[in-house]
């Protein structure tokens, strides 16, 4: 009697996680993703963080990517367009079960808000590893952490200077959906 209850303790009470079927690859060449990012940490403005991006896999395990964030003030008028254009590549370095590990470099280009109504350029060259798990064949949800060398004030008021400075505001969460 006690052996059955030991045994009865000793077993899973959940059925284990099922790994990706065979059947579909996500990060098989020719594969595709739409992609919801969100930066970590803080509130940052739509255009200059948040994005949205389509993933098209070039060979198995790297892909390219296009994001685009933007956020425009439709009433009243006159306030600047605020937006964030990215590209880069991802490189899956290593995959165990649902979990996929990458590397990543990444261009982007846009405006942020440059105070007293107007608005200035900015260009960000970063790189930095990140990390997607695979709920499902065509589910995943991920995390990336990146530092960047940023060059903004591109365009700003006469007289005044480049601001160089280094960032983390590549570092954030997402959520992507592939066919």
């Amino acid at each position: 009697m006690l052996l059955a209850v030991l045994a009865l303790l000793a077993a899973p009470t959940t059925p284990a996680i099922a790994p990706l079927t065979a059947s579909y690859d996500p990060l098989a060449k020719g594969s595709m993703g739409f992609s919801f990012a969100f930066p970590g940490g803080g509130y940052t403005p739509v255009g200059t963080g948040s994005t949205i991006g389509i993933t098209y896999l070039l060979n198995d395990n790297m892909a390219a990517r296009v994001d685009f964030g933007l956020d425009a003030v439709v009433s009243p008028s006159g306030t600047p367009v605020v937006f964030n254009i990215g590209i880069g590549l991802r490189a899956y370095q290593l995959r165990r079960g649902p979990v996929a590990i990458y590397i990543f470099p990444q261009f982007n280009f846009g405006r942020v808000n440059g105070g007293a109504g107007g608005a200035t350029e900015f260009i960000t060259l970063s790189g930095g590893a990140g990390a997607e798990y695979f709920f499902a064949d065509h589910f995943s949800v991920g995390g990336q952490l990146g530092v960047g060398l940023n060059f903004g004030n591109l365009g700003g008021a006469a007289g005044s200077s480049v601001i160089t400075q280094l960032t983390t505001a590549t570092s954030g969460l997402f959520a992507s959906v592939y066919f």
